[in-house]
């Protein structure tokens, strides 16, 4: 995750960014990645809910909900990158191009929950989807200028109102006030877009986990879950009691039926699961495309 203010406000998903990378190289993730090519996800098509084989670790977990939320919304046309971090947080966010990250200790509270997990790898593939990164540093590029160009306008004004001449000193108390009020307006407006951009990865990510076959109030389980935690009113997220009361009316928003037909007749078009392999980054597992040969 890089350290500009922006990419913190908006890649921030569920709690504090920052993690330790999991080491592929470590003996439990190569026997891991070992047993992927028996793995396989198969469907009861007279039940919503798809049937999964035993998981025996958290990679095979998470490859197993994301690669079918993947191919259910067709966004198999490119591979996707899982990062799975040692952080015990109730954590997870969306990083770089197609690349997710998910906290041990969130998987850990969530544990065995598949439509859960399915909400949480849903929304963070909607923030990649809606583009919220492009439009977060295209903002914030214009805001900066903006704000800039009023700052020093109001600060030419604000020194030509004294009748008297102004102290060197005088004049920075001046400038150093607008430069605040400026900062200040800066953080309200970028916090305002990142919230919208949550409530938005919310409904997207709904309609991503409905598609795949999950059950319907697993979104739900994930915000109540968050409701524990304490609030934060600086957050670039809303209050989580928002987010609750506002996917409730998503809930009632989407014809389910139709989400589920949507999904399941892509799973039947293109029912192998897809390959997975080890990223360039050596630290990352990379679910890939369907244009991959098998």
């Amino acid at each position: 995750m890089t350290s500009s203010h922006i990419r913190k406000f908006i890649f921030t998903t569920l709690g504090l960014s920052g993690s330790v990378l999991l080491n592929f190289n470590t003996p439990g993730v190569t026997q891991a990645l070992t047993t992927f090519p028996s793995f396989s996800t198969t469907t009861n098509l007279s039940n919503s809910t798809p049937r999964v084989q035993p998981k025996q670790n958290n990679l095979q977990w998470v490859y197993s909900v994301a690669e079918r939320v993947i191919r259910a919304n067709g966004l198999d046309d490119y591979p996707w990158r899982f990062q799975i971090s040692d952080e015990y947080d109730p954590n997870a966010y969306a990083d770089e191009l197609n690349k997710i990250v998910i906290y041990k200790g969130l998987l850990d509270q969530i544990h065995g929950d598949d439509a859960a997990l399915a909400f949480i790898i849903s929304h963070e593939l909607a923030h990649h989807t809606q583009h919220h990164f492009a439009q977060q540093e295209e903002a914030e590029a214009n805001l900066k200028e903006k704000l800039l160009k009023e700052a020093e306008s109001e600060i030419v004004q604000e020194w030509s109102k004294s009748k008297t001449p102004l102290s060197p000193a005088t004049k920075d108390v001046i400038k150093q006030r607008i430069i605040i009020q400026k900062k200040q307006e800066f953080e309200r407006t970028m916090q305002a877009l990142s919230r919208q951009h949550e409530f938005q990865a919310d409904e997207i990510g709904y309609t991503y986990m409905f598609k795949a076959g999950y059950e319907i109030n697993a979104g739900l389980r994930v915000l109540n879950l968050f409701l524990r935690l304490p609030s934060d009113e600086n957050s670039s997220h809303p209050p989580t009691q928002q987010r609750i009361n506002a996917l409730n009316q998503v809930m009632n928003k989407y014809l389910w039926s139709s989400l589920w037909i949507e999904g399941n007749e892509r799973l039947k078009n293109n029912p192998q699961p897809l390959k997975l392999d080890i990223s360039e980054d050596g630290v990352s597992l990379r679910i890939n495309s369907r244009f991959v040969s098998r």
